[in-house]
């Protein structure tokens, strides 16, 4: 317990992590007390989680208007630059059910069939066929385009390098992290020239594509099944 207070003491105070990234963290150790009780390798009465309780913050999940959506799409980029695939890249999967950014690196063109892009999710491990809006396959079009020699092991979004071997879990942990990273803070300068004051990350194409298919009348369980969510309570 005391290590715990003094880890939570170095999240917050040396590190600066917010509580919610505090509480990712600790959840971890949560879990392996957990599994250690129901495992019988210790009692219930050594598990420190009983008496340390973790803090959440309901956030503000940010999401686009139609209008901002629009306003990101038409902006004027330098075709085939890191900042037009990224920006290439959020306005698909704003519309492609909010695939997940570490999803969308690791793209293949074995993974589109013209109609559909079926995908076996990184974070959750489950495979999710999707059916593509006319707006995302023309996206996927300009790329088809753009490659006329490509291979179907080539990614589609061209910021992964096609000749790097990512089966080594590290690196592709770290080239998904740097991507991602830059794509972030590319974001960022798109919604500024765009006029959209709002502080918006890739994450937010997800809240982005959810509001607008649960405004069109989709169901929430649907809706929960093509993001990948373990629950519709995550939804």
């Amino acid at each position: 317990l005391a290590f715990l207070k003094k880890y939570e003491r170095y999240l917050r105070d040396e590190l600066s992590n917010a509580p919610n990234t505090i509480h990712s963290n600790l959840k971890i150790f949560r879990k392996v007390f957990n599994d250690a009780v129901r495992e019988d390798l210790i009692e219930l009465s050594q598990n420190p989680f009983t008496k340390f309780r973790l803090t959440w913050e309901k956030t503000k999940k940010e999401y686009l208007t139609e209008d901002e959506l629009e306003a990101i799409e038409k902006l004027t980029l330098k075709e085939g630059t890191v900042m037009d695939h990224h920006r290439n890249m959020y306005v698909f999967a704003a519309y492609a059910a909010g695939i997940r950014i570490s999803d969308l690196f690791q793209l293949r063109w074995q993974n589109y069939d013209g109609t559909h892009v079926r995908i076996f999710t990184q974070k959750t491990k489950e495979s999710i066929q999707i059916k593509l809006p006319s707006k995302a396959v023309e996206i996927i079009q300009q790329y088809e385009n753009s490659q006329p020699t490509k291979k179907v092991t080539d990614f589609i979004f061209p910021l992964l390098k096609n000749d790097v071997d990512y089966s080594s879990p590290l690196i592709l942990f770290n080239a998904i992290s740097s991507n991602t990273a830059y794509a972030n803070k590319n974001l960022k300068t798109i919604a500024k020239e765009a006029e959209i004051e709002k502080n918006i990350s890739f994450h937010s194409s997800r809240h982005t594509w959810a509001t607008r298919a649960l405004k069109k009348g989709m169901r929430i369980e649907y809706v929960s099944k093509l993001m990948g969510h373990g629950s519709i309570k995550t939804t």
